[in-house]
């Protein structure tokens, strides 16, 4: 991914980038640090050929260069933009809301047999507003609202909605 991304967020630390050795471009020299903006970079895309009512998932790892050595983390991330269901002259369009997305969330958790969370705020800089699920001190999933400015990097004018498990803590549970 792009280098420059790490701009966007106080929580990603140039340091802490991956350099590719030999790189394709510069906008693919250094591997992620977050599942969030390739996910942008989709929703953005989408927008873009007029296709605004988005479900997306991926399942992918984030990659950091720590002082211990190189750390490779498995997440599961979630994005929802734009409306609930496809128009229909039953259905009316509504927009997908924060309520709709913290019941796609806790119904993966629920599914996986996690039942026994622990709401926190979140404290990361990425989120206008924003939940972490949590059991015990470990955290499961942080997500909420993207803030306005991340979004307006990517050209995207909708709300968007998105949740980045941490799947090695998941799975443990």
């Amino acid at each position: 991914t792009s280098p420059d991304y790490v701009q966007l967020s106080e929580m990603l630390k140039e340091e802490h980038n991956v350099s590719m050795l030999n790189p394709l471009s510069n906008d693919l020299s250094t591997m992620r640090q977050s599942l969030l903006f390739s996910a942008l970079e989709a929703v953005s895309y989408n927008i873009n050929r007029r296709n605004s009512d988005l479900k997306l998932f991926e399942f992918g790892k984030s990659y950091h260069k720590l002082e211990e050595g190189f750390v490779e983390n498995k997440h599961l991330s979630l994005t929802v933009s734009g409306n609930r269901n496809a128009e229909s002259w039953t259905n009316p369009q509504v927009k997908s809301d924060f309520f709709l997305f913290k019941s796609y969330v806790t119904s993966i958790l629920s599914r996986l047999g996690i039942e026994k969370t622990k709401n926190q705020p979140v404290t990361s800089d990425v989120f206008a507003e924003g939940i972490a699920l949590t059991v015990g001190t470990e955290t499961l999933v942080e997500f909420g609202t993207l803030k306005k400015s991340i979004l307006k990097h990517f050209d995207i004018k909708q709300e968007v909605l998105y949740a980045d498990f941490n799947w090695a803590s998941v799975l443990q549970l």
